[in-house]
């Protein structure tokens, strides 16, 4: 063989080597992919596991085991099923509330620790019939996930909390903040109702937050994206613009911190007649009201679930970073001021009708 032929040759295999491709390749037809794993407690063990596996007919297919691990009950799962078990597409974990009461430290370890798992993966708590949450199902319609609830761009508003597993490993292993965990049952006409808020303390929950307080709790975290404020007298705004600003001391009995709320709103409801001013003043006396007492109810809790620790913690030492729980939150003197300012595009818009209809009137 002379040495062009064997260039060639050569020159063939470097080609064809690479066309091997993926050789460990699973067919997407033999495995299943669950996207929600539902952790309860067990008749007989120690956890119940339910993987929801959806299908494109829009109907689910469930897949439950009991163990004394997380761990072996996915392991008796494959073990009795026909196809392979991928939980890369996990993206929503339902707790029954009896676990999230009694701490949560060893699920989220769990989804932390699991190489095939995503931290971006969200937590909620079910209050109510664990099984009856995680079987329900409504008419078949594949374009919407159970997942989609707590996507900002499908169903979430701001009297959701939402938390992902990394969020939730950070929380319960600070010194500063705690965490909130959306509260849900099966619904009756869709997938579920949202219930509130489950507040933690470290990784056990230590009480709950109205729908009407989440969006408060959101509102202080700067999520507000279509948040609607009901006041007195059947008037409604919708949020359009927040501005948050922080002002901490540090006094002799200990932190205070004072907290400038500035929003620009738009009327979406209102009683003829109300002016702009007047309706400011109603939404400033409310949100004022409602904050203070929400902030009541979570420093009776004594759980940080604010974050105010964080908003400090550049200005403290290490020891007092490691005392924050227990110290200093306790004393912490926490106020907010509400300033809000409509925006009148409502009534431009009616001006603007009125106008055009005098205006016809005069042609005519």
């Amino acid at each position: 063989m002379n040495i062009r032929a064997t260039l060639l040759l050569f020159a063939s295999l470097c080609l064809i080597l690479p066309l091997a491709g993926c050789w460990d390749v699973k067919d997407i037809n033999k495995q299943y992919l669950p996207v929600v794993m539902g952790i309860g407690k067990g008749d007989k063990e120690k956890y119940r596991i339910i993987l929801q596996v959806p299908s494109a007919s829009g109907r689910t297919l469930f897949l439950d085991k009991e163990a004394k691990s997380i761990s072996k009950a996915i392991d008796l799962i494959r073990t009795d099923s026909e196809k392979s078990i991928d939980l890369v597409h996990l993206r929503l974990f339902l707790i029954d509330k009896e676990l999230a009461q009694q701490g949560i430290r060893d699920i989220i370890d769990y989804a932390v620790r699991a190489n095939d798992i995503s931290i971006k993966g969200l937590l909620a708590i079910v209050d109510g019939d664990f099984q009856k949450t995680l079987y329900h199902q409504i008419s078949p319609t594949p374009e919407v996930s159970s997942y989609d609830f707590f996507s900002e761009e499908a169903g979430w508003t701001p009297n959701q909390s939402i938390v992902r597993i990394w969020e939730a490993y950070r929380s319960q292993n600070s010194y500063s903040e705690e965490m909130a965990i959306p509260m849900l049952k099966n619904g009756k006409r869709t997938l579920f109702t949202f219930k509130g808020t489950a507040i933690m303390r470290n990784d056990r929950m230590a009480g709950t937050l109205s729908r009407d307080e989440t969006l408060l709790y959101n509102l202080f975290k700067g999520r507000y994206k279509g948040g609607t404020i009901e006041v007195a007298q059947n008037t409604s705004v919708l949020i359009q613009r927040a501005k948050i600003k922080h002002h901490t001391k540090w006094l002799a009995k200990g932190p205070s911190l004072l907290t400038d709320i500035r929003l620009n709103v738009v009327v979406t409801e209102t009683p003829e007649g109300k002016s702009l001013k007047q309706i400011e003043k109603d939404v400033e006396q409310e949100l004022t009201m409602r904050f203070d007492q929400t902030l009541a109810k979570i420093h009776s809790l004594n759980t940080d679930v604010m974050g105010t620790g964080l908003i400090f913690r550049p200005h403290l030492s290490e020891e007092n970073i490691k005392q924050w729980k227990t110290k200093w939150f306790p004393r912490l003197d926490q106020r907010i001021h509400v300033d809000v300012n409509v925006l009148n595009e409502i009534y431009f818009k009616e001006n603007n009708s009125k106008d055009q209809n005098q205006g016809f009137l005069k042609h005519s």
